[in-house]
């Protein structure tokens, strides 16, 4: 029996894989249905880059001599004096797959690809995970499958080789030559699509234009004392909050995580400029702020978009081919899950209650469910980020561990300390 089982492995379970397997003190094991690593694959465009430091990686912020780090898999390939004469602090998500693919090869004895989990199930002192019919029993689970696509209603009944999640794989190979192509979002999964239709990665399109519910494309706050937001003393304090003040700070801090990144959207409005007076090659294009998508139905040209500008308090129609939802995702309790779901407990608005160390609240007897990127209510807008996986994965691994094994920086000295004093203000 195992002492930990995975299920899922993006960077978050492969960070807490990391942290533990120089211990070699738990009995370990994580599962994905993916055929090898790949992170977003559908999104690696030759100009999309992180949002956060290279130190921010899957070790270092809690355990910096960890052989699994970002300059560790640099020195490995011989490529350390390079990188730092490129002198960035952010790099590309191609060069960030890189490094999470290296980490899964070097880990692969606790990994598992081409392993669908099908359910779970528990039996009074162990779970069973069961995959290609076969069960397996473990002590603890940690669940990281990831968050499911945000589908707006009205293109449900649309989707396939024309209207698709910006997520699905369909965008790899598609063709745009010629073709009238919507993309709904702009945060910068739309931002990056719509930029790398103009610049033809798929064909010249006929035209392409994004609309987004925001009031433009609005940047990132990368300001210093929002990045306070994203610190383990932050987590640690927001968590004990009231609920309804946790609400409305993380609905008003959304551009802190949920933004489009400033240096990307200036060298953007710079070709645009140098292409609208000079080069002149890009395809028609239009971006549309305050639009919302209302309908979709066909029509014998393709698909008659019904859009509600906000600004000008109208409603319009528009022929397209092909739609990109740039939609975002959302956290469901994955359906494997199904067979234990009687033993979560749950809050108001039906979802899991995950405890400060990332272990969701249960009726069971000592065994453990620790969930990754299943707490944004509860422990803030940090949550679904590559920000504080490592720190995340430390708090979960002393927890197995029954140890401090790791730092988990329980300082009482943030900046926003007193920003949720009884007055509401920040002093």
């Amino acid at each position: 029996m195992y002492d930990l089982l995975g299920i899922g492995l993006g960077p978050f379970n492969l960070s807490l894989a990391a942290l533990l397997a120089p211990k070699n003190t738990i009995n370990m094991k994580f599962f994905d249905d993916k055929k090898s690593f790949a992170w977003h694959p559908e999104l690696l465009f030759d100009d999309a880059t992180m949002q956060t430091s290279f130190l921010k990686d899957l070790v270092t912020p809690v355990d910096p001599t960890n052989p699994y780090s970002f300059l560790n898999y640099l020195v490995k390939k011989n490529q350390f004096y390079s990188f730092l004469n490129t002198g960035r602090n952010n790099i590309t998500r191609f060069e960030f797959n890189d490094y999470l693919k290296w980490v899964s090869q070097e880990l692969n004895e606790y990994i598992e690809f081409d392993s669908m989990i099908e359910q779970v199930e528990y039996f009074d002192d162990h779970f069973k995970v069961f995959k290609h019919g076969h069960a397996i029993k473990t002590k603890h689970l940690c669940v990281a499958s990831g968050p499911v696509k945000n589908i707006p209603k009205c293109a449900l009944p649309f989707l396939g080789e024309n209207v698709f999640h910006a997520k699905d794989p369909k965008i790899q190979n598609m063709s745009l030559s010629g073709k009238r192509v919507l993309i709904v979002g702009g945060g910068q999964t739309g931002l990056e699509t719509f930029r790398n239709v103009l610049k033809d990665k798929w064909g010249h399109a006929d035209k392409v234009k994004l609309i987004t519910g925001r009031q433009n494309l609005l940047p990132l706050d990368e300001g210093p004392f929002t990045n306070e937001i994203f610190t383990p003393e932050f987590v640690q304090r927001f968590y004990n909050i009231d609920q309804i003040k946790k609400e409305q700070f993380t609905k008003q801090q959304l551009l802190a995580s949920d933004g489009n990144t400033p240096s990307y959207l200036q060298e953007f409005y710079n070709e645009l400029y140098l292409d609208k007076f000079y080069k002149k090659q890009f395809c028609k294009y239009e971006i549309a702020p305050m639009n919302w998508l209302k309908d979709i139905s066909f029509s014998s040209q393709g698909y008659t978009v019904s859009i509600e500008c906000k600004l000008e308090n109208n409603t319009y129609g528009e022929e397209f081919d092909i739609i990109i939802l740039a939609t975002g995702f959302s956290t469901k309790v994955p359906t494997y899950l199904d067979g234990i779901r009687k033993y979560l407990e749950l809050d108001e608005l039906g979802r899991p209650i995950t405890q400060k160390n990332y272990e969701l609240k249960t009726k069971l007897n000592g065994n453990k469910i620790f969930a990754m990127n299943y707490s944004r209510h509860g422990h803030g807008i940090a949550d679904p980020q590559t920000s504080l996986m490592s720190w995340r994965s430390s708090v979960i691994a002393n927890s197995l561990l029954d140890s401090e094994t790791f730092p988990e920086n329980n300082y009482q000295n943030n900046q926003f300390i007193n920003f949720f004093n009884d007055r509401g203000t920040y002093v």
